[in-house]
């Protein structure tokens, strides 16, 4: 006890010497030399067909990550490791350093593979990192091991001629098992910390780690050929937890599966020991290969999911206008809702600008679809309606011009709109100028509550040369209001129900004498009562009300 202080003491002491960084290297060096042996000395353990030789080798995967977070300069850590490990089987030490070179070089090589080659990302979102660890470092990089190692037996004739492939298989199923389970378990322990992205819930993964535990407790007992069953819950696991879940579940497995086969239990029971072993860690190695797999491809999903709604919000932002002025004498109010979170692109559209002295131009519409042909229809409208407003009055002939423009540069797609001009009364008040093209005719409320229809319904834009358009003049009093709408309004929750217009004006009717904003609110409030369903389209709400009382 006194020489073992005494030597823990002078070791403090020498560490304290030397300077930060190369004492926090030196310390991963020993940390990850002593994993190393000690997880070599359980595989060791497992050792039937020679002493170095063993089914199952944890250590690989140990160190091949740590050579993929830490670099190539740890390679001093895993020789520490191998040589003390391999030191106590009772082979030559020229033996024991050819195995610690061919495992020192099977931790490089598959580094290099993964780092250099294959632009390897230990989070294993992708499905080429998967591909890329199995192929590169559980097949190709283990052979190094697997070779130096049964040649460096064999040079002590620890292995026979003729037992020379029996040996070599069993090394590099035992490094391939290492590199498959225990190498993107740490990857994956490490880069996903702490474990809240994927879907699944804490219960959830209570219930499936038993499940999945009691499952493979019942396949690898029994002696029927009952290995499928444990794939359902693996599935599960990479569903609803990813990457965590994949390589937990496949971790759970490989602790029920490898002891129980190593006691000549489950369907691979019957044959020797390293045999049973390397049917078990064969099984396992694909079992979390593929659940890796299905947990890369849900996360490349969902990355791809969460750029397009990324795209989607900023393109949607960019196609209606951020501010909007205020019109004189006149309250407004626009509402826009989209169909949910996540969807494409709307095509809802809607903005007011000044025309001219006293006068305000108004638009709503709405083009068929979503996504990028819908935004490229969007931007052509509303900017085509802009320009044309500068030297065009009518509305009606503004709206003929978007047609044509929608015609030569974005054929195939339709297009309605309701388009008003707003002319200020000096007294008070306001007359509104509509037209409608294949748009749901807008609504004024008037001050004592009566609801009327007004606009006349025109052709759709962009669906014939010459479009069937007109204007309509209307007054609007003190306290009048004038409500334009998207049919996303009366369809929310089509086709189990249609606002009809008889609803939609005794929505409105309640609303009479309310702010625009108030309107804009109450009509939504009184109508889109579809509890936690969201509407199927896009809503757009315009209100426009002359101040006064009411």
């Amino acid at each position: 006890m006194r020489v073992a202080g005494r030597t823990r003491s002078l070791t403090l002491r020498w560490l304290e010497t030397i300077e930060g960084d190369q004492r926090t290297y030196l310390l991963k060096l020993l940390g990850l030399a002593a994993v190393y042996f000690g997880s070599a000395k359980l595989g060791l353990s497992l050792a039937f067909m020679n002493s170095s030789i063993s089914a199952v080798w944890p250590p690989t995967g140990i160190a091949l990550a740590a050579l993929v977070f830490w670099g190539y300069r740890m390679w001093p850590g895993v020789a520490l490791g191998a040589l003390a490990a391999n030191s106590w089987t009772g082979i030559p030490i020229y033996s024991t350093l050819g195995i610690t070179l061919g495992n020192t070089g099977e931790a490089l090589v598959g580094a290099y593979l993964l780092r250099t080659v294959a632009d390897f990302r230990p989070s294993m979102e992708r499905v080429r990192d998967v591909i890329a660890l199995a192929l590169l470092a559980g097949i190709l990089s283990t052979m190094v091991s697997a070779t130096v190692g049964v040649g460096s037996l064999l040079l002590a004739d620890d292995v026979s001629t003729g037992g020379i492939w029996d040996a070599w298989r069993t090394w590099w199923l035992g490094d391939a098992g290492g590199d498959l389970l225990v190498a993107p378990a740490i990857m994956v322990a490490v880069t996903h910390w702490p474990y809240r992205r994927a879907p699944g819930e804490a219960i959830e993964a209570v219930v499936l780690a038993a499940a999945l535990a009691g499952v493979s407790v019942f396949v690898f007992y029994d002696t029927v050929p009952r290995a499928f069953l444990v794939f359902p819950p693996m599935i599960w696991a990479a569903l609803r937890f990813w990457q965590p879940g994949a390589v937990a579940a496949s971790l759970l497995l490989a602790g029920i599966a490898i002891p129980l086969t190593a006691n000549d239990h489950g369907s691979f029971s019957g044959f020797d020991l390293d045999q049973r072993l390397q049917l078990a860690q064969t099984f396992v190695g694909v079992a979390a290969m593929s659940a890796l797999v299905l947990a890369a491809v849900m996360t490349e999903r969902q990355r791809i999911e969460g750029a397009a709604r990324y795209i989607s919000e900023t393109l949607q932002k960019g196609l209606l206008p951020a501010h909007l002025p205020k019109i004189p004498g006149i309250q407004t109010a626009v509402d826009f809702r989209p169909a949910g979170e996540g969807q494409l692109v709307g095509g809802d559209f809607y903005d007011w600008f000044e025309s001219g002295a006293r006068s305000w131009d108004v638009m709503l519409g709405d083009i068929g679809g979503k996504g990028p042909a819908a935004a490229r229809t969007t931007a052509l409208a509303r900017y085509t309606l802009r320009a044309d407003a500068v030297h065009e009055a009518r509305p009606s002939e503004i709206l003929r011009l978007l047609n044509g423009a929608i015609l030569r540069q974005a054929p195939g797609e339709t297009c309605t709109v309701a388009y008003g001009r707003l002319v200020l009364a000096r007294a008070g008040g306001a007359q509104v100028i509509l037209s409608v093209a294949g748009h749901p005719l807008p609504l004024v409320v008037r001050r004592d509550g009566s609801v009327e229809q007004v606009g006349g319904i025109g052709t759709l834009l962009g669906a014939v040369p010459n479009p069937i358009l007109a204007d309509q003049r209307t007054e609007l009093g003190p306290g009048d209001a004038l409500l334009l709408y998207t049919d996303g309004l009366t369809d929310a929750y089509a086709p189990e129900r249609i606002v009809s217009q008889a609803e939609l004006a005794a929505a409105l009717e309640s609303c009479a004498g309310q702010s625009a904003a108030g309107i804009a609110s109450g009509v939504q409030e009184v109508l889109l009562d579809g509890g936690d369903r969201g509407p199927r389209d896009d809503i757009t709400i315009l209100v426009l009300r002359v101040p006064g009382s009411g």
